[in-house]
């Protein structure tokens, strides 16, 4: 049971800037990474055994480092493995989050992001970027894809963008 909890105290994720990925662990023991992303007391998010590589060559690590500070407002977008880890707790459970599921693309600096986003009701891009306090919206069973490299592919469950920096924000037509 204790070990059970332990596993869950730290959690994986990889975080991009506009020239970098850092790949590290995040301590979500009181707080689920989207809570923290979202948390306007800090402007900070602080991150655990930390491995850094250019986003133009991300299998080759610049540096490693035990701990690091990583600004929010330099976040471009971070993706987890799994989709309730990109999911704040009231979302993944009931309907508070929305029952419609739609697929989107995006842009924001140096990637194109394809996945869904769940709304309820009617569809307004404006409302979707505009509304709520929150700066880090979830695109589900998401794919990132360099601009640049179209050949380095990132995937999660989830990943989160940073509203900040979308350019471009598009919803495929629904086929209902």
């Amino acid at each position: 049971m204790v070990q059970d909890r332990i596993k869950t105290v730290w959690l994986v994720a990889d975080f991009f800037t506009y020239r970098h990925r850092i790949s590290g662990r995040i301590d979500v023991r009181y707080k689920k990474l989207p809570a923290q992303l979202n948390d306007t007391t800090t402007s900070f998010q602080v991150l655990e055994d930390a491995y850094i590589s250019n986003v133009d060559h991300p299998a080759d690590i610049l540096a490693h480092y035990s701990q690091s500070v990583l600004r929010k407002e330099s976040i471009t977008a971070v993706a987890v493995a799994q989709q309730e880890d990109g999911l704040l707790r009231e979302q993944t459970y009931g309907s508070y989050f929305g029952a419609y599921l739609r697929k989107v693309f995006l842009t924001v600096p140096a990637f194109e992001i394809k996945g869904y986003v769940r709304l309820s009701g009617k569809l307004d891009l404006r409302t979707v970027l505009t509304t709520g306090t929150d700066a880090f919206i979830p695109i589900l069973d998401a794919q990132m894809v360099s601009s640049v490299r179209p050949d380095f592919v990132f995937t999660g469950g989830a990943i989160l963008v940073n509203k900040n920096h979308i350019g471009v924000f598009c919803v495929e037509e629904s086929t209902d």
